[in-house]
């Protein structure tokens, strides 16, 4: 991808994530109303996915069809049942796991940006997504809607310091150097 693109996609992200930091409770009220449907549908997907395979090997088929019915399962709890529980577990510990999972890929993805200058960016935006995450995760029966929305702007945020700097090493053409040996 164009490093210009990833630039103004990181723009994007950041301009949401401030919006959503400044107005977090009408923000997770909106989302609030949209994950459900997004949740159906995207279960509906892997299922069709899982239908509509050439190959029937059931091995690989099992994990994207479970995916895909906690899926269905967790738009129509969300929708029709309690909305700030899926089923037994509640929506701030999910948005938890989310958050600490999301900040270990990036540090999981660090490691290979080690000679960039811009490894202090990609690495701190991981550490800020995993605090966020833990955060959550510790405070998880006591967490508001204003909180949620205020962590998720700040985690958009960390997003667009991490697309950032990778559009910053692509600019830089930093994997070139790396390959040079430079």
């Amino acid at each position: 991808m164009n490093w210009q693109i990833r630039t103004v996609m990181a723009g994007v992200l950041a301009a949401i994530g401030l919006y959503v930091t400044f107005n977090p409770v009408s923000i997770t009220t909106l989302v609030a109303g949209i994950i459900p449907w997004l949740l159906v549908g995207a279960g509906a997907i892997y299922l069709l996915g899982v239908l509509l395979r050439k190959r029937v090997r059931p091995l690989t088929m099992i994990l994207p069809g479970l995916v895909g019915v906690f899926l269905v399962y967790a738009g129509l709890s969300l929708k029709f049942g309690d909305p700030r529980a899926v089923g037994p577990v509640g929506l701030p510990f999910l948005f938890a796991l989310l958050l600490i999972g999301g900040g270990l890929a990036k540090l999981l993805s660090v490691p290979g940006y080690r000679k960039s200058r811009y490894f202090l960016l990609l690495l701190g935006s991981g550490v800020i997504s995993v605090v966020l995450g833990l955060i959550t995760l510790f405070n998880w029966a006591d967490v508001s809607a204003g909180f949620l929305g205020v962590v998720l702007g700040l985690e958009l945020i960390a997003d667009a310091a991490f697309l950032t700097g990778l559009a910053l090493r692509e600019r830089d053409k930093e994997d070139a150097k790396e390959a040079l040996g430079l």
